[in-house]
């Protein structure tokens, strides 16, 4: 006759109760789910692209041409069309339409020993640049990720590399990961109490102004008059030094071509480049997306720029001064992406910042508030949103929706903890539920 288990007995209560069940992390479950996924539809990505790409059809060639010009005596004609196309054709491939440079000039120079070599060497090395620059940001940003880490050791590289405007970026050949390499920096600076060298730093990205000046525009309404000094003297420099390489015709040349993109207008003028405004995941993708062909393009422009400043003005008044230095810069991030003139799915890599941060922060919450719990699920879902592009590239810009919704999120976790202040996170957490 099979024996029964044996039950251990305490003289106090006659048996000991099992040891109670480690509480389920959905949130864990479902990240570490959706990897293969995401790893999947990346790498089918990769294949379809990649050998295009070798024979030039990518974003890179943009930057590549840049340098070039530069190189070759060209500066004061960094902005002409024309020859850009015609540089474009000759030294990369020839394509139906030439991809416009439309940075600052001062980036060019970063791109001129990149013309010495071979479009396609050149595109290589450019990828090796950015996978070494995405290591950088994982290295810097590796001790914020301690919680992620002690969920599975391989989540934080992993949440790295699955983000897909950072593969985008690397496939393309953008500069979008050297931006947030810049976001980077700042952000430990910022840690450490170096607000001049943060603001520094940020100004690096200037080449991405759509994006650092309005987060440069919310240190300004929170009074970070240190960070503002660095900005504005990195800031003032480049555009000194862009000035000087271009002139001032050229200058304006850019300027028209920067308030021209995504403008639809007629392609045969050189300095308009109508493209895909619905692809932009902000407030002016999703104001054209809803109103386009019931209001003229004039006043989506006039739309977009009132909602861009209302959501500056209402995160600066709302965030509170006191937030430690990490909420507000990724609400900074957040909000910047939402308001930019024109945004790209690579440009969503700056996203990968607040979008770790915060999963780091609340996925091992024993308290699932509404708050809280809202937050790490917007996180998450803003992990996965960029591959909608696949689905409904029509309406992509459906996802500015969801950024608004965990920027909205953020700034009213940072006003109840200015208000509760409660010592130690467990108490934290039930005041935010």
């Amino acid at each position: 006759m099979p024996m029964s288990p044996a039950i251990t007995t305490t003289p106090e209560t006659g048996f000991v109760p099992p040891p109670p069940k480690a509480r389920a992390n959905y949130l864990r479950d479902v990240l570490i789910g959706a990897l293969p996924l995401l790893f999947s539809i990346q790498l089918l990505a990769w294949l379809a692209f990649f050998p295009n790409a070798l024979r030039g059809h990518a974003d890179f060639r943009q930057l590549y041409t840049a340098g070039y010009l530069v190189r070759a005596g060209h500066s004061h004609e960094l902005y002409d069309y024309g020859l850009q196309r015609k540089v474009q054709d000759s030294l990369v491939s020839n394509d139906e339409r030439a991809l416009p440079f439309i940075r600052p000039a001062y980036q060019a120079l970063l791109f001129v020993p990149f013309s010495l070599i071979s479009f396609r060497a050149a595109y290589l090395t450019f990828l090796i640049v950015n996978l070494g620059m995405l290591v950088l940001c994982f290295v810097l940003l590796r001790d914020n990720l301690g919680n992620l880490r002690n969920e599975w050791r391989g989540l934080p590289p992993a949440l790295f590399l699955a983000f897909y405007p950072i593969s985008l970026a690397i496939m393309q050949g953008q500069d979008s990961i050297l931006l947030v390499a810049c976001l980077c920096v700042s952000l430990l600076c910022l840690q450490r109490r170096r607000q001049i060298s943060a603001g520094l730093l940020l100004g690096l990205g200037l080449f991405k102004l759509q994006i650092v000046i309005p987060m440069a525009l919310l240190f300004l309404v929170w009074r970070s008059w240190r960070f503002l000094a660095g900005f504005t003297i990195t800031s003032g420099i480049l555009t000194a030094v862009s000035i000087r390489i271009t002139g001032w015709p050229q200058t304006l040349v850019f300027i028209r071509s920067l308030l021209a993109v995504g403008v639809n207008t007629n392609p045969a003028d050189p300095i308009k480049f109508p493209l895909r405004v619905t692809l932009m995941a902000n407030l002016r993708g999703l104001i054209a997306g809803l109103f386009a062909g019931h209001i003229s393009t004039a006043w989506i422009q006039v739309a977009t720029a009132v909602a861009s400043i209302l959501v500056l003005i209402w995160v600066g008044s709302r965030v509170p001064r006191n937030t430690n230095q990490d909420e507000l810069f990724s609400i900074a991030i957040v909000a910047s992406v939402l308001v930019s003139y024109y945004l790209f799915i690579h440009d969503l890599a700056a996203l990968l910042i607040p979008v770790v941060f915060t999963l780091n922060r609340f996925i091992g919450c024993p308290i699932d508030g509404a708050r809280l719990g809202f937050a790490k699920w917007m996180a998450a879902l803003l992990l996965v949103a960029p591959m909608l592009v696949f689905l409904m590239p029509e309406h992509f810009y459906l996802v500015s929706l969801l950024i608004f919704i965990f920027l909205f999120i953020l700034v009213q976790i940072c006003q109840v903890e200015s208000i509760t202040a409660m010592p130690g996170i467990e108490g934290r957490h039930r005041k935010l539920a």
